[in-house]
């Protein structure tokens, strides 16, 4: 990446005037530690991704504020902040460049007390990139944060491409925090079989996803609560309560299946696959995988039938030792 010492140093001089300011570094006080992050972006397309899992993805203009829980995603130790920033799509697809230059995306990593009224967030780290600025001054608004490195810009990496859409360009803005004290278990997914983009695994994730639609199919609730119980679980351990039922209630499994406006769309595979553009998106640095399109449709999903619009079901897998998809997220 030819541009990152450069643009590290010019972010340096260009933030040598600001004060600098303290971000949370010892989270081990925390009884109920609960971690969330505060996205904004106007005029920009991005995805917003934790430690590389994408928990947010805007294709279309606008103009968002809003905080996302994001305890699921963290890990003990160092994590990482990333917004991956491409000029967004309109009825006739991506734009070739950002439509001005005052596009701009925001994100700042926090943690409070969980249920606390009393307590405010802390920030733990923040980025904010305007990327279609030049790069010497494109970054030049990220907090400047006592004894953490500056984010990390990179002009290089191969912008997003799916089989029916190629953007022209992206901008990378990463950041990693200190080192954070986390009360939850390693992840299962961390140790995980390390993924490649292969066509054995596209094949063998899309049966994945079929039995999945299957369950939806069905409506079978005994096997959907079976299939979720890793979601549940985790529920349960990011919001500190036990009771799995009511992790399966936070869930909504059945939201869909009650509706009278919903109803599920046909497996996608094969020609409507291909029609649609999904591919085998690999993440969180080789451990998780997704079937996907550039807008986020995967295999699953339903229709609104009289709006004509489609609600993505978002699935996140990872492969384990004994190489057996587990849905995961």
């Amino acid at each position: 990446m030819k541009y990152l010492n450069q643009v590290i140093f010019l972010l340096i001089i260009g933030m040598a005037a600001m004060s600098e300011i303290h971000a949370k570094t010892d989270t081990s006080e925390y009884k109920k530690p609960y971690y969330t992050v505060q996205i904004s972006y106007a005029g920009t397309g991005a995805e917003f991704r934790l430690n590389d899992i994408p928990f947010y993805l805007e294709n279309f203009s606008g103009q968002v504020d809003v905080e996302i829980p994001v305890s699921d995603k963290i890990i003990e130790g160092i994590n990482e902040l990333t917004i991956i920033a491409f000029p967004f799509s309109d009825e006739h697809g991506p734009l070739e460049n950002w439509p001005h230059k005052d596009a701009r995306v925001e994100a700042t990593l926090f943690v409070r007390e969980k249920d606390s009224l009393t307590d405010t967030r802390e920030m733990l780290t923040h980025l904010k990139l305007y990327p279609a600025r030049s790069p010497d001054i494109a970054a030049i608004e990220s907090s400047l944060i006592e004894g953490q490195d500056v984010p990390l810009l990179d002009y290089e990496s191969q912008p997003r491409k799916f089989p029916n859409v190629t953007y022209d360009k992206q901008v990378v803005l990463s950041r990693k925090t200190d080192p954070i004290t986390t009360p939850f278990p390693r992840w299962e997914w961390q140790d995980g079989v390390n993924l490649e983009s292969t066509t054995e695994d596209y094949k063998s994730l899309l049966e994945a996803y079929r039995k999945e639609y299957l369950i939806h199919q069905k409506k079978d609730l005994v096997a959907l609560k079976k299939s979720t119980r890793n979601l549940a679980e985790t529920l349960m351990l990011v919001n500190y309560n036990n009771d799995i039922d009511e992790a399966y209630e936070l869930l909504n499994l059945e939201e869909s299946w009650k509706s009278n406006e919903q109803e599920l769309f046909e497996f996608i595979e094969g020609e409507s696959s291909k029609t649609l553009g999904l591919k085998l998106d690999i993440v969180a640095s080789g451990k998780i995988a997704r079937i996907v399109n550039e807008s986020g449709i995967q295999p699953i999903l339903y229709i609104v039938k009289k709006a004509r619009m489609s609600i993505e079901y978002k699935f996140l897998f990872y492969k384990n030792k004994q190489g057996e998809w587990v849905y995961i997220m």
